[in-house]
């Protein structure tokens, strides 16, 4: 396989490290060369490129996504944050129908997708709490405090970098269906995400406390490896889930 990775940042150089590619692009405004990886200087999809992987920021999805449909590629999304924009979010959507390649939304730093996909059409309401240390949302709190309740779209706005599971939820059921609490517990030095899901199939509940990564504590191992298992998936010929 053949890939091209935007954003050179944890989540880009684990991949770079635990992946088994034949052949790696990158793409990164900032980065240093990395060894055995191909750096393009300017954005652009090598025609021996078969998959490409973004784990770089919403506005990076925003800005490259529809040059990216234009080729015949697996588009892999992680900055998801970026649909809660509702004018990019049909765009994106509307260039999709015609175009040649394939998008694939990793679970990322949750799970439980995989039941909420399955009975999406019946789903009511999903409601997500996330606990963040607050120097993870840029703030200096003493307490544990509520910083936010409301809409994906809304959240997006304060936080666009700390949206990308609600976003992920939003493009599976509807970003109208999903409401969002952000707290900041100085105690926590991981996230906690708790996802309900009420409709009329069933009620679920899923709890996730991500450990760290060690290199980035903002970065979920989680992530990288979500990325990887739906990366395996386009060549496998057993698919769980």
């Amino acid at each position: 396989m053949t890939v091209l990775i935007i954003g050179m940042g944890n989540i880009g150089k684990k991949l770079v490290e635990l992946g088994n590619f034949e052949k790696i692009y990158a793409y990164d405004r900032i980065s240093k060369d990395i060894p055995g990886v191909v750096r393009l200087d300017e954005f652009q999809v090598p025609s021996d490129v078969s998959t490409v992987v973004e784990c770089a920021s919403p506005e990076a999805v925003k800005e490259y996504s529809l040059q990216i449909l234009k080729n015949p590629v697996n588009y892999i999304i992680i900055s998801t944050s970026a649909f809660a924009d509702e004018v990019f979010r049909e765009r994106f959507f509307s260039e999709l129908k015609n175009s040649p390649a394939r998008v694939f939304f990793p679970s990322g730093a949750i799970g439980g997708l995989d039941v909420l996909s399955s009975i999406k059409d019946f789903v009511k309401n999903v409601r997500i709490e996330t606990i963040k240390p607050p120097k993870s949302l840029g703030l200096d709190l003493k307490g544990k405090t509520v910083v936010f309740e409301g809409s994906v779209e809304e959240a997006s706005k304060l936080f666009p970098r700390n949206i990308n599971v609600a976003s992920t939820i939003g493009l599976i059921v509807g970003f109208e269906k999903v409401k969002v609490t952000i707290v900041a517990d100085p105690a926590m030095d991981h996230n906690i995400h708790i996802v309900r899901i009420s409709s009329a199939i069933g009620n679920y509940e899923f709890k996730i406390e991500n450990i760290p990564s060690p290199e980035n504590p903002k970065t979920s191992m989680l992530t990288v490896y979500s990325i990887l298992r739906t990366l395996r998936n386009l060549e496998s010929k057993i698919i769980f889930g």
